[in-house]
């Protein structure tokens, strides 16, 4: 998503330089571009775009002090992402989240001004192809909703400027002062199928077939809608109902949303907190309970933490050793650290030992404990990791 909307914003005027985790990926973006698909929302009438070339990186590095700087990561990695832009960002530039879910601008609160923190929701999706292709759908006639914390003429002016530069690039963008209600609708749609697609391991479209299923579903919102009444934010329920819900139902398709993915494929940590987690942990704030939210939290906050004993119990006869092969080409590593640091099961170190190049390069420490989640082979800026599944 995040390299969809630079290549929009490039297109409609902007001068955009994306970060990326993996040198690929900054390579094809700055020759040949991105080349971007978008399928309107009956999945006719395909919109190309592109190639769009723009400067790409793998850190901020050699960067002056950005206007606006737009965090497009998951909600687990945003405060280490807000460090590492933190030499681009300076007391002017508006800092902007489009991520999902609430509890994204708490984070950057903590360190931004709230008069340059922006937030709002996608009504678009994207997939990577091959690094460079992007496809994807845009629904409905605004794809981009942003609004702002403090709600001021100086704040209004940036995001109608902002919204301007996506839409000469060709999607539909709205800067809104009522903008929490269109960030609520949205996350009504991933409460209900995100974590829980993951848990019962169902395609969305498969799960919205399901009577049980739908009904959970039901509870969910239920909740969720209690705590929003609570504080303030205005729900229409003919619009939920009559628009949000069917156009969710039409495009959930057989796919596994994002989340059910880095369940059960990616074994990566997930943004439970920052959709059901955060209903959890708003009800108590404001005294409403939400039974069903909380159980959905704790099961998938279970089944973070136990990736690498999953489908293998003892005493089944499971094959017994690593499930995964971890391979670091030592020369290409540079030590740089970021495998060690997004790795969740410890599963590599820095040597002690300098090389003969002057690096402390990656060791594989433990490869039982690898869960293939593949953080660590597509952060790697060289290129340098490669996993493979044992059969």
């Amino acid at each position: 998503m995040g390299s969809m909307l630079g290549a929009y914003l490039q297109a409609g005027g902007a001068d955009v330089t994306l970060i990326v985790r993996r040198k690929e990926l900054a390579e094809a973006y700055s020759s040949p571009g991105i080349q971007i698909k978008s399928y309107a929302e009956d999945g006719q009438a395909a919109m190309e775009l592109g190639p769009i070339s723009m400067r790409a990186a793998t850190d901020v590095s050699g960067l002056d002090t950005q206007d606006a700087v737009l965090f497009m990561v998951k909600g687990p990695d945003t405060k280490d992402a807000l460090q590492g832009a933190m030499p681009v960002i300076g007391e002017q530039t508006k800092i902007i989240t489009l991520q999902n879910g609430i509890g994204n601008t708490d984070i950057l609160a903590e360190t931004i001004p709230e008069g340059n923190i922006y937030y709002g929701c996608l009504n678009m999706s994207s997939i990577m192809e091959k690094p460079g292709v992007l496809s994807g759908a845009l629904f409905g006639d605004v794809n981009v909703c942003l609004g702002s914390l403090v709600k001021g003429e100086e704040q209004k002016q940036f995001g109608e400027a902002f919204c301007e530069l996506l839409k000469s690039g060709g999607i539909g963008a709205e800067y809104m002062e009522n903008v929490d209600s269109e960030v609520w609708y949205k996350m009504l749609v991933n409460l209900t199928v995100n974590a829980p697609c993951g848990i019962v391991r169902l395609r969305g479209g498969e799960a919205g077939e399901n009577k049980e299923f739908f009904n959970m579903g039901v509870d969910i919102i239920q909740e969720a809608m209690a705590v929003a009444a609570k504080l303030g934010v205005p729900i229409d329920m003919n619009h939920l109902m009559g628009h949000v819900i069917p156009s969710a139902k039409k495009n959930s398709g057989l796919h596994y949303p994002s989340m059910a993915q880095d369940m059960m494929m990616k074994k990566a940590r997930t943004e439970i907190d920052f959709l059901n987690g955060a209903i959890e942990r708003l009800g108590k704030k404001t005294g409403v309970p939400t039974p069903v939210n909380t159980t959905i939290a704790r099961l998938v906050r279970t089944i973070e933490s136990n990736y690498d004993r999953q489908f293998f119990p003892k005493g089944t006869g499971a094959k017994s050793g690593p499930a995964f092969r971890l391979k670091i080409n030592d020369k290409f590593c540079k030590g740089c650290g970021y495998c060690v640091k997004y790795c969740a099961k410890n599963v590599i170190r820095l040597d002690e030992n300098i090389n003969v190049k002057g690096y402390h390069v990656a060791l594989v420490a433990d490869e039982s404990k690898c869960v293939g989640c593949l953080n660590c082979a597509h952060i790697c800026p060289e290129a340098a990791i490669t996993i493979s599944k044992e059969d």
